[in-house]
């Protein structure tokens, strides 16, 4: 669901054509062979120990995170699939028909619109998803105010997405740990379980980056106690000791699957191992390799014992931090900068967002329901139809960005310059082979994203027209 927002750049991301940034017409034209030297295409994986440009046009900022290593981007691209809906799983009884083959397709088209979010990310040579979004709909000159207006709906947008999956991840592992409490207790269990748990996530959510160790270790832990609820819930199931907790139930609408609600009587250039494709492929694979067996269990009655019901709220509770931590700014008052000045910087600058998602936590059950909606709509468009929608308005709507012509306008050819008298290529000629360089080049490239194309408008029309139709038939209670 969550695709990582900043995409890091190292020699992964390197172009193996030269960026001709401070072209003249006066510079000899050296001719590159089709048959043997090729300029790479943002659609093509050149080798990752290839050299990053060091040129003005291929400057990419790293606002959130520095480079990470490959290690660490595998984490980052795991971490979201093993979390709250594949732990729901066990307890939603779905006939193995309607849980393989949407998890099967899904996966694949997750991977999709990670990979081209990645492509998108080289050919524009951006790291930041605000600034593929403003390049997609708002680039040249005399668009200050929509650049503005669209910068603050990204980042609002992206806000708003992260403290709702943090808000939804802390209210489930509230109530998984409430019915773990003794009874008779003197205040309020909930709200003093919210707010333990707030204290706990804050030297985490005080990290500065992704890249933070508290961070990476944080996620690596979820990950591990998710691993060790797979192989409690296995050995459980197999003993036929583990029984439904049907906490899916609680969710909104969109989150009762596509098969029907159980009776009440049935609820108790290195190497390729490198690249961001592999990487994000295997994170993938790992994801379903741990997810699909529990779709098998699902066939039998299954509320977890104790031991297990705290891995499940462990695995939520760590993954609140990694989804923070990439939270766009929040714009302050310079009264309140002042007055918090004696803070980390990260530290004040993530509060809020945990105090938000702590403050909804507690929100009634009737409004948690409309969130966890209006969350898994946000995430599926952010998914799917937004990569699809960027990627049709960049090489469809827009002049496509030049492979090897030079960025600013060659001067006028002089017939007496030294270049003319020296027999060597004028100006104009050196200019005109480079257009029809340019051209064929851009030609062969269109060929080459004709396949991308297809799948995006798949991304476009059928899952995202159909998930808007699915789920406004879902709210009017059509099916």
């Amino acid at each position: 669901m969550d695709l990582p927002r900043r995409l890091s750049t190292s020699s992964s991301s390197g172009e193996s054509s030269p960026i001709l940034a401070n072209f003249n017409s006066s510079t000899s034209l050296i001719l590159v062979h089709d048959d043997d030297d090729e300029p790479s295409s943002p659609f093509d994986f050149p080798d990752e120990d290839e050299d990053v440009p060091d040129s003005p046009e291929f400057e990419i900022r790293r606002a959130y995170s520095p480079p990470m290593a490959p290690s660490l981007v595998f984490l980052y691209l795991l971490s979201p699939y093993l979390k709250l809906g594949a732990l729901f799983l066990p307890n939603t009884q779905l006939p193995l028909k309607f849980g393989i083959p949407p998890l099967l397709i899904f996966a694949v088209l997750s991977a999709f619109s990670r990979q081209i979010w990645y492509m998108l990310a080289r050919y524009m040579r951006k790291a930041d998803l605000e600034d593929i979004v403003l390049d997609a709909f708002a680039r040249g000159r005399g668009r200050e105010r929509q650049r503005t207006w669209l910068r603050t709906i990204v980042r609002g947008g992206t806000g708003l997405l992260r403290v709702l999956v943090a808000f939804i991840y802390l209210r489930e592992s509230v109530h998984i740990i409430l019915p773990l409490l003794p009874e008779g207790l003197p205040l309020p269990p909930r709200p003093v379980v919210t707010g333990a748990f707030t204290l706990l996530l804050l030297p985490l959510v005080s990290a500065q980056s992704l890249g933070s160790k508290r961070i990476v270790y944080a996620t690596w832990t979820s990950i591990a106690t998710y691993l060790i609820w797979f192989c409690c819930v296995a050995v459980a199931h197999a003993n036929g000791t583990l029984e439904i907790n049907p906490g899916w139930l609680r969710m909104g609408t969109f989150w009762q699957g596509i098969s029907p609600v159980p009776p009440p009587s049935g609820l108790s250039k290195s190497s390729a191992s490198r690249s961001f494709r592999t990487l994000s492929s295997l994170s993938v694979v790992v994801a379903v390799g741990f997810t699909l067996p529990l779709i098998f269990f699902t066939a039998h009655q299954n509320a977890a014992i104790p031991f297990i019901a705290s891995l499940n709220a462990l695995t939520l509770l760590l993954a609140i931090p990694s989804v923070l931590v990439t939270a766009p700014p929040l714009p302050i008052p310079a009264r309140v900068r002042r007055a918090t000045s004696a803070l980390p910087a990260p530290f004040s600058k993530h509060l809020p967002f945990l105090i938000l998602a702590a403050s909804l936590s507690l929100v009634p059950s009737r409004v948690a329901r409309v969130l966890s909606d209006v969350l898994l709509a946000c995430a599926c468009a952010g998914t799917f139809f937004l990569p699809a929608l960027v990627h049709i308005t960049t090489h469809f709507f827009k002049r496509p960005l030049a492979i090897v012509m030079p960025a600013i306008s060659p001067p006028t050819p002089n017939p007496n310059s030294n270049a003319e008298r020296a027999g060597l290529p004028s100006p104009s000629a050196a200019d005109e082979l480079l257009q029809r360089k340019e051209r064929a080049l851009q030609k062969r490239q269109f060929r080459k994203r004709v396949v991308w194309d297809v799948g995006v408008w798949t991304l476009l029309l059928p899952v995202g027209g159909g998930g808007f139709v699915w789920g406004a038939g879902r709210l009017a209670g059509k099916w």
